[in-house]
């Protein structure tokens, strides 16, 4: 197989000098008393977060989920011991659940991975659209398992304009959860 990167010849998705390029660089985007964590700088990876839609998504994810939770977890010095909902894990046309990726790997960062919680009515594609679409177009979430008094950790895999994030919090606290923060692997700011 070629590396997604450099097209070298590897046994790996990446190979080894293009795996180690792809570092992290945290930010936090605050709104309000709400905090957004980022791991990696989005212009350096949108192509690889673009990878969602196919197949070989499913190893890129897994690859820049693992690499975010080894750091979130040698950042922390406790545990988060707080429960992680993905933002509408469903499995797509491609095969798999792009957030489940990262629910899996944040789990050895201390967070509880609670699959299958969050979905949203509203399936349109926030791709590529602009604030006023995403205003006018809002998820309509709904839970398929209770969260009442649980510590919850979002986890998406891009912000953009944060409405996502903000209608997700809204809701699971409108349910009894204490929303703590968020996860995301790339904030499209940076």
């Amino acid at each position: 197989m070629r590396c997604l990167i450099c097209g070298d010849w590897t046994f790996a998705t990446f190979c080894k000098a293009c795996l180690e390029s792809i570092k992290i660089v945290p930010r936090c985007r605050e709104m309000g008393d709400f905090k957004v964590y980022s791991f990696f700088t989005f212009s350096e990876i949108e192509y690889l977060l673009h990878t969602k839609y196919q197949v070989i998504g499913s190893k890129v994810y897994g690859i820049l989920a693992k690499k975010a939770s080894q750091y979130l977890k040698n950042a922390l010095e406790i545990p988060l011991n707080a429960y992680a909902v993905g933002i509408d894990d469903k499995v797509s046309a491609s095969g798999y659940a792009h957030n489940a990726i990262l629910l899996y790997h944040f789990k050895k960062a201390g967070l509880q991975p609670l699959y299958q919680t969050l979905y949203a009515k509203n399936l349109v594609s926030y791709a590529g659209k602009n604030l006023k679409f995403r205003q006018q177009n809002p998820r309509e979430f709904y839970l398929k398992r209770e969260i009442c008094g649980k510590e919850i950790v979002l986890v998406d895999d891009i912000i953009t304009t944060g409405l996502t994030l903000e209608e997700a919090k809204g809701f699971l606290e409108s349910k009894g959860a204490k929303v703590l923060n968020a996860f995301v692997l790339a904030d499209a700011r940076y």
